[in-house]
């Protein structure tokens, strides 16, 4: 049906995540506290600045890219 082999499609799924997999994953979670410690009222711009004071370095894109995946809207 899909044409894969069965090893590769095993093989796959054994696979570990990317680094920057590992990465979204980790700055989800601050993202997640900002966002509950702004009552869910900050979207990603307000996030971003606030991951900065933090010191996290991302681009405020990325931070919209992970709120819209997980669905957090402000």
């Amino acid at each position: 049906m899909l044409k894969l082999n069965r090893s590769g499609f095993y093989a796959w799924l054994k696979k570990p995540l990317s680094n920057r997999a590992i990465e979204d994953a980790r700055l989800l979670k601050r993202i997640k506290a900002f966002f509950i410690a702004s009552g869910g009222t900050y979207g990603s711009p307000w996030i971003h600045k606030d991951l900065r004071e933090a010191g996290e370095k991302c681009s405020v894109h990325r931070v919209a890219k992970i709120m819209r995946l997980n669905n957090l809207k402000a």
